[in-house]
Parts: C-alpha cells; sequence; structure tokens
C-alpha cells in the first residue's frame, strides 16, 4: 500500500502553558503555577498527527523570524513533516496562545495570531500534489479557499470548522470532508449539509458521528 501525501494548510503557534494556580478573575494576579511551553496551533497539531499515522506530511504556514519560530517547529522537523513551505516572515512574530490552567482542568487561552494572519493564497501555491488537504480556520480564508480550488479536482479536502467563524458558502459546498464539534455544528447549522460530502461530528469521549449527502 503506498503512503499517502497530505497537505496541511494551517496555523502554527508555540503554546506558553501556567498550570496548577486558579485561573485569575479580572484585574487579578496569582501565583504558583508550573510553567512550561509546547508547539502547538491547529494546523501543525494535525500535521504532527498525520505523519505519526505514517502519512507523508507537507505543512504550509508561517513563522516569525524569531527564537519562538524553532520552538513551534520543533516536533514538525523531528518527526518529518516537511516543511519547505513553511514562510519566514519578518513583518510579525510567531503566533502564541498563552494558556492558563486551573488544578480543575478548567482553562483560559488567549491567542496572538501573529505570522498566522498574514498567510496568503500565494503561499498556498508551493502545496504540490496530494491525496488530501486538510486546513483549519486559524488563518486567512483566502489561503483556505485557494487550496480549495487547487486541489478540489485531485483529491480529498477537508476542513476542520475550527473556530466556528463566518466562512464562504462555497467552502461548505464544495469542501470533501467538513469537521465540526458539538458547539459548531450548532453555529453553522443545515448549512453543513448543503453539500455533496461529508460532515464529522465530534462527540468528546462519546467518539464521532459521520453524515453523507443525501
Amino acid at each position: 500500500m503506498s503512503v499517502q501525501k497530505i497537505g496541511v494548510i494551517g496555523s502554527i503557534n508555540l503554546d506558553l502553558v501556567a498550570s496548577g494556580a486558579p485561573l485569575p478573575r479580572p484585574g487579578e494576579t496569582v501565583t504558583g503555577a508550573q510553567f512550561a511551553q509546547h508547539p502547538g496551533g491547529k494546523g501543525a497539531n494535525q500535521a504532527l498527527a498525520a505523519r505519526r499515522l505514517g502519512a507523508d506530511v507537507s505543512m504550509i504556514g508561517r513563522v516569525g523570524k524569531d527564537a519562538m519560530a524553532e520552538a513551534a517547529l520543533a516536533l514538525l522537523r523531528a518527526d518529518g513533516v516537511d516543511l519547505s513551505g513553511v514562510v519566514v516572515d519578518e513583518t510579525a512574530g510567531t503566533g502564541v496562545a498563552l494558556i492558563a490552567v486551573s488544578p480543575d482542568g478548567e482553562n483560559q487561552i488567549s491567542v496572538a495570531s501573529g505570522a498566522n494572519a498574514n498567510l496568503s493564497a500565494r503561499d498556498v501555491l508551493a502545496l504540490g500534489m496530494c491525496d488530501a488537504v486538510l486546513c483549519q480556520l486559524e488563518v486567512p480564508l483566502a489561503g483556505i479557499i485557494a487550496g480549495l480550488a487547487m486541489e478540489r479536482e485531485r483529491g480529498l479536502f477537508a476542513v476542520n470548522l475550527a473556530p466556528a467563524i463566518e466562512v464562504p458558502s462555497e467552502l461548505l459546498r464544495l469542501a470533501d470532508l467538513l469537521i465540526v464539534n458539538e458547539i459548531e455544528a450548532a453555529f453553522y447549522g443545515e448549512a453543513l449539509h448543503q453539500g455533496t460530502g461529508m460532515v464529522a461530528v465530534t462527540l468528546g469521549g462519546a467518539g464521532a458521528v459521520l453524515y453523507r449527502a443525501g
């Protein structure tokens, strides 16, 4: 069986995590948390997961020209993801997620998109032939639409509709696979079923449900 070629268009972040202290109220400072940093971003996470499942993966995204870029790309590079399509942006820093986690697992997350916000349709031209392309909504829609236009006739085009934002109807109509959780499914409603592809609704610990058009 041949190795599947997967392209990922999406965000690359460095997660800065403070855990173990109560979540601060507005205007409050709390101490006692443990600090860690991890590579993150929905796009990078998809690429890493696909690679670890055995696919040949290429990443399309942006990082800043800074020290955080190397940390954000470390796991992707170590696992053999093709990073030739990752642009080093000299006008913005690497994306960062600031995450506070309470002792009982509740969290607060603030994301500074940085270079992710500059991903363009031109960046996506670096994507070669793929069996499937995966996207999410943490990067500008122009890049995702460009990927859809390129890959529509060549392979599977899948979009994880997170975070839930307004998107062009053509994206919902033409994508081969739409992936949502229960909150996102409620946000998009019947619009999810206007196309000819599949819709996967993830249900946390209860698994997932796959709907096919028709």
